[in-house]
């Protein structure tokens, strides 16, 4: 399995113990890392905004296609697909539903095993996939 590393992005303002956190989640493959971004509502509002910030981020290559598409420059870099989440700290549990209307429906294979790995604050939630 590839090294999955979860990238958690919040509003100055915010904080991800709340019992009710909510925002879009996008899941990215450039090389052997596959990165699992969740970034609250109030950051980022669309799935191609957080593509863009991890970009930025990492100094890697992209431009805007159109107002809602994002191209990524470098050939070994993929958007998998997205969905909203919602998270919620009191039941432990990480719902993602939905789909991204700019990359599709993330792959769902292992996200739960990534997430428990990855040492990150949801790794003793249960994760849910509606």
């Amino acid at each position: 399995m590839a090294q999955a590393v979860i990238i958690h992005r919040l509003a100055t303002d915010e904080s991800p113990d709340c019992t009710d956190y909510r925002g879009k989640f996008i899941q990215l493959n450039p090389g052997r890392t596959h990165y699992r971004v969740f970034a609250s509502a109030p950051l980022h509002r669309f799935h191609n905004r957080i593509v863009a910030h991890f970009a930025a981020d990492r100094n890697i290559a992209h431009r805007w296609v159109n107002n809602q598409r994002l191209e990524i420059q470098a050939p070994e870099f993929t958007v998998v697909g997205g969905e909203k989440f919602r998270a919620d700290s009191v039941g432990k549990t990480p719902e993602l539903r939905d789909s991204s209307q700019a990359y599709g429906r993330f792959d769902a294979r292992d996200l739960a095993q990534a997430i428990a790995e990855a040492g990150h604050p949801w790794s003793c939630f249960h994760v849910r996939i509606a």
